[in-house]
């Protein structure tokens, strides 16, 4: 993973219960990957962070609520996610 990774945002995923901080570090580096656009989440990057389908579900509900990321679902596909950027304190 390449940064930054900002430290407001990192502190509310490890306060959410369940593999939220799993979840997030997935999307975080297939975002990454993907030169900071959305990206479909792999099962090859549940597999490596030990997150199952029902696990990946539930994270991806509490980042969302927590207003984290922002998912696009459509029908039959794994959903689209993208980071939320915490606004700069000013």
């Amino acid at each position: 993973m390449k940064g930054p990774i900002y430290m407001d945002w990192l502190g509310v995923v490890t306060r959410l219960p369940g593999k939220a901080l799993n979840v997030a570090l997935a999307v975080h580096w297939l975002v990454d990957m993907n030169n900071g656009q959305p990206a479909k989440i792999t099962a090859k990057a549940l597999n490596m962070l030990n997150i199952s389908e029902d696990a990946f579900s539930d994270g991806l509900k509490r980042l969302e609520h927590a207003g984290l990321v922002a998912v696009t679902r459509k029908p039959g596909q794994r959903p689209t996610v993208g980071i939320k950027q915490p606004v700069p304190p000013r």
